[in-house]
């Protein structure tokens, strides 16, 4: 969701809940009185740098949802999930380029929420808000159980819930109370992401190379065999239908698109966002591609699963155990970034909706730091029901907290998409150019949706996928039937502003 968002960003002197302050720019806030967007005038002395968006962008959307979730979309297609993972560049390509184009136009707080209430009217801004929200929170979820994951890896006896629940304590404090260095401490961790992905790449082609065999995997000679003397079948076990079911999961590994709609404020030239985007998906493309590619190559796709990450599961039976132990240790500490990111996405967006009366008027309390402590606590209610599942069901809980966020993140995509169709369709959408993600707008927008709604149907052969389904209707559904009580009581809250000093 990822859901995933724009922890880089965040001033650190009260905790992650507030927009960058760095050479002079304040905190930006926001509320809404009467349908009107007011946002405080303040102009950034130096805003991002075109390196610093495009590592924001790749290390905040690289996640647990990768390391350990893509052994769900391996699982389901087989060595034909490099297709998928095409396919779902391309929809995040055509996404990002309706989201960025939007958010260059209107640079605010509460993005997906407001751009919607802007062009579809404020019922699609309500449900935008709010399952853009539950996302994140689920987001974040899925990454302290990941996180349990790798730390079962070393404590096998651990129950899941155990880790999870202090993952989640640990980065809710974090939040709550400031780490003065934890900025530079993200931006540290996504270089790590990025470097263990392409350590792992340079290090299978090495041994490649030097003379090593995948034959010495447990089970590849089975495998080898079977794309050697079917290789159809062999590369597509499941069939096309495999690579359309494993886009489910595949869309969650790229959900982390909302960084750019949050830093959409914080840049200086609306080219700079423009061409983070554009190398962000290039290179966050090249790296799933590659890395799934290289585990291929080493690990039989028929082994892997979500109970230990795939890539770390290749280098344990490759016989290398430190090298094992090494990347387990990094993906887990990693894993914070993308959690750090999700709690301020999902804070921001529900201040905005407390502000506009769409959530409870306490949480749109915001102290002088930028942070509403209780949209903190909101958010942690929505973690601990999740804690509370992991203990029920550890066996099931990842996979489906990766497969709701999914749903979650079609529903918002195809409103990113339907919201940047009727900016379209305005006098300023007509004259002002889109971004080149968006390529062949409007068709390659309406293609996107259409294809969208397949794969949410095809996602539907998966048992666990249709429980997931079955919870995201119901969440939907009351979701809108909580409106009509909104919108005959709710008023914009009034104490919505900063403390004094």
């Amino acid at each position: 969701m990822s859901g995933k968002g724009l922890g880089q960003t965040q001033a650190v002197r009260g905790g992650i809940g507030m927009t960058r302050a760095r050479a002079g720019k304040k905190p930006v806030f926001q509320n809404r009185t009467a349908g009107k967007i007011i946002r405080s005038a303040t102009v950034p002395n130096k805003g991002f740098s075109l390196q610093e968006l495009i590592l924001i962008g790749v290390g905040g959307i690289i996640g647990a949802g990768f390391f350990l979730g893509s052994g769900l979309p391996i699982q389901t297609a087989g060595p034909a999930v490099l297709i998928s993972f095409v396919i779902g560049g391309l929809l995040t390509a055509q996404v990002t380029g309706a989201l960025t184009t939007l958010a260059i136009q209107h640079p605010v707080e509460g993005s997906f929420k407001v751009f919607a209430e802007l062009y579809l009217g404020k019922f699609a801004g309500y449900m935008q808000g709010w399952v853009y929200y539950i996302a994140s929170v689920l987001t974040i979820a899925s990454e302290a159980v990941a996180m349990g994951v790798f730390t079962r890896v070393w404590l096998p006896t651990l129950p899941l819930w155990v880790p999870t629940l202090t993952y989640s304590i640990l980065i809710l404090a974090i939040n709550a109370f400031g780490v003065k260095s934890f900025g530079a401490i993200e931006s540290l961790m996504s270089l790590v992401k990025i470097a263990a992905l392409t350590g792992f790449i340079l290090f299978v082609a090495l041994f490649l190379l030097s003379g090593g065999s995948p034959v010495s995997t447990p089970g590849l000679t089975t495998h080898t065999t079977t794309m050697a003397s079917a290789p159809l079948h062999g590369f597509f076990p499941h069939g096309f239908s495999g690579v359309l079911q494993a886009m489910l999961v595949v869309v969650f590994a790229y959900a982390g698109i909302g960084v750019f709609a949050t830093a959409a404020a914080e840049v200086d030239r609306p080219r700079t966002i423009q061409q983070g985007a554009l190398w962000t998906l290039i290179i966050l493309s090249l790296l799933y591609l590659l890395s799934i590619g290289s585990l291929l190559l080493i690990q039989p796709w028929y082994t892997v699963s979500t109970t230990v990450s795939p890539f770390v599961l290749a280098l344990q039976h490759q016989r290398w155990p430190l090298l094992a132990q090494a990347l387990n240790a990094v993906i887990l500490v990693a894993s914070f970034s993308v959690m750090a990111g999700s709690v301020f996405s999902a804070n921001q967006i529900l201040t905005n909706l407390a502000q506009s009366g769409e959530a409870p008027h306490r949480i749109a309390h915001v102290s002088r730091q930028g942070l509403s402590y209780g949209a903190l606590a909101f958010t942690a209610i929505g973690i601990g029901v999740v804690v509370l599942a992991s203990f029920l069901l550890p066996g099931r809980i990842y996979d489906l907290l990766i497969s709701a966020t999914g749903f979650l993140s079609f529903f918002y995509w195809f409103g990113i998409l339907w919201t940047f169709l009727r900016w379209r369709n305005t006098a300023e959408g007509r004259q002002t150019k889109a971004s080149i993600l968006a390529f062949a707008a409007p068709y390659g927008s309406i293609l996107t949706m259409g294809v969208l709604l397949a794969v949410t149907g095809y996602a539907l052969i998966q048992p666990q996928q249709r429980t997931a389904f079955y919870g995201f209707v119901v969440l939907v559904f009351l979701l809108a039937a909580s409106y009509l009580w909104v919108k005959k009581n709710a008023s914009p809250a009034t104490n919505s502003t900063p403390d004094s000093p």
